[in-house]
């Protein structure tokens, strides 16, 4: 124990600053890195959904362009995602936008 190791005056027990330190830091720390995670899955599931809007918006399109009308779509219950272009809202970051190519893949066989 260091010299400056002192009683505590509630437990009557001696205690060390500098353990009481380390002990807040990893405290800190731990709940820090769960911040973190948790962020991390937001943006992941967030990168997810909007190449899932994505696609639905190309097998959309397809559907249009094969000659189904938007009341047709709307009646079957294939109505717009709300937060799609089609919409006529903006996704997030349409540039950064990555569509898997097993998704854009099935979206063309469905156009075609």
């Amino acid at each position: 124990m260091r010299p400056e190791a002192q009683v505590h005056y509630l437990s009557r027990h001696t205690f060390d600053p500098s353990d009481s330190a380390v002990a807040a830091k990893a405290i800190i720390e731990a709940e820090m890195a769960h911040r973190m995670d948790l962020v991390h899955q937001l943006a992941v599931r967030l990168s997810a959904l909007e190449a899932t809007i994505t696609a639905v918006d190309i097998a959309r399109h397809a559907a249009i362009e094969a000659g189904w009308t938007e009341a047709q779509l709307l009646e079957l219950g294939l109505g717009a995602v709300e937060n799609s272009p089609s919409a006529g809202r903006r996704v997030a970051r349409p540039d950064d936008v990555v569509v898997e190519p097993a998704v854009e893949a099935e979206a063309e066989s469905l156009a075609g």
